[in-house]
């Protein structure tokens, strides 16, 4: 385990920063931190890697959303990295999230002897993200009248659409790739083909779960949560209720924008954190930050982020917070598309090979495990 840890940081300006660390009397001298800096950028890799430092043996970490920040942990003299990964990379993230949102709330003690970490995005976080990359939603949008398409032509039908010469269509496709929505795979020896795996539908659903635990464990409450739930989903006429199910191809559609929006929360770690354990049942600020090991201050401030987004609320006269409504984000099987791919078949637009390779890929992710 580490006997101690800092964070780096590259500022534009001032060069290489120490912003954290701990023990206090931990010193690095500027030609180790260039040393650390210039291995990370010649190496490339994101996560976690060892480093020889002076007589420092350290695992660093970095994370893609975050570029010039660098989390060490200084290890043993010939303590091998490896056998803790998992833990110093949980570790790694949680503190390089937590100094970008919250910096003052960052103790290296307390992370390094809780051992407090967070852990690799959920699947349905990896889907949310797909929603808040424009072009990536387009993109969905595009496979699910397609259902297959060779590569090197969606590229220029995106390109087209955004009216950028430059755009990198596996940057774009990058989400819908990691959440395994796409598949890509060379068909033959020229054909590049990007295959639709997953369709994905967004809504919010009533928070049921946490309805169930307030009825027969909190009576007092339950009356007023349910009431605000009820009024959500089917206010009073004039007005219409919430239904994602209505048909709506505007862009500019609020339920558009509220998927945007609801997705960003979903795809934030510690957003998504707190809006899980709310799912099973409505607590205070301190037994929230208690299951999740979260600062009390940042739990406050996430929870009045979403409650402005209508997706918790603060219940009247106690000190209980309850999932308004309950984010889901659902994939399934596009069962849809077998029609188009029969008739692209016929019509010769791709190959019997790519259309059994389709069937065969489909079979692999959604047919029964033996």
């Amino acid at each position: 385990m580490p006997s101690g840890a800092f964070v780096v940081h590259w500022d534009d300006f001032q060069g290489l920063l120490v912003k954290k660390r701990y023990p206090d009397s931990l010193r690095l001298n500027e030609k180790s931190l260039n040393l650390i800096y210039y291995e990370h950028q010649q190496g490339g890799e994101i996560g976690l890697r060892n480093l020889k430092v002076d007589t420092l043996n350290l695992a660093s970490f970095t994370h893609k959303n975050y570029p010039g920040w660098i989390v060490c942990f200084v290890l043993g003299e010939g303590e091998d990295y490896k056998v803790n990964e998992k833990l110093l990379s949980g570790m790694g993230r949680f503190i390089v999230e937590l100094i970008n949102v919250e910096p003052d709330l960052v103790d290296i003690q307390e992370i390094l002897d809780d051992e407090i970490i967070l852990a690799e995005l959920e699947e349905e976080q990896k889907l949310a993200t797909i929603f808040i990359t424009p072009s990536a939603a387009i993109l969905l949008e595009k496979m699910q009248q397609e259902g297959v398409e060779k590569a090197a032509k969606l590229s220029m039908w995106l390109k087209n659409q955004t009216q950028t010469e430059g755009l990198d269509i596996r940057e774009v496709a990058a989400p819908l790739l990691e959440s395994g929505v796409l598949k890509v795979e060379r068909i033959g020896k020229t054909t590049e083909a990007v295959f639709l795996v997953k369709d994905v539908f967004f809504y919010r659903s009533p928070p049921v779960e946490a309805i169930k635990y307030s009825l027969q464990t909190m009576p007092p409450i339950a009356e007023e949560y349910i009431e605000y739930v009820t009024n959500f989903f089917s206010p009073p006429p004039p007005n219409k209720g919430y239904n994602p199910t209505i048909p709506d191809d505007d862009p500019n559609s609020p339920l558009v924008e509220d998927r945007e929006k609801t997705s960003a929360l979903l795809a934030n770690s510690f957003h998504y954190q707190i809006l899980n354990v709310l799912r099973a049942r409505p607590m205070t600020v301190a037994e929230i930050a208690d299951v999740t090991n979260l600062p009390n201050e940042l739990v406050q401030k996430v929870l009045w982020s979403l409650e402005s987004n209508k997706v918790t609320v603060s219940l009247k006269g106690t000190e209980h917070w309850a999932l308004a409504t309950n984010p889901t984000l659902e994939s399934f099987m596009p069962e849809y598309v077998l029609p188009i791919i029969s008739r692209k078949v016929q019509q010769k637009e791709i190959t019997a090979e790519t259309a059994t390779r389709y069937l065969e890929i489909l079979i692999q992710n959604w047919g029964e495990k033996k």
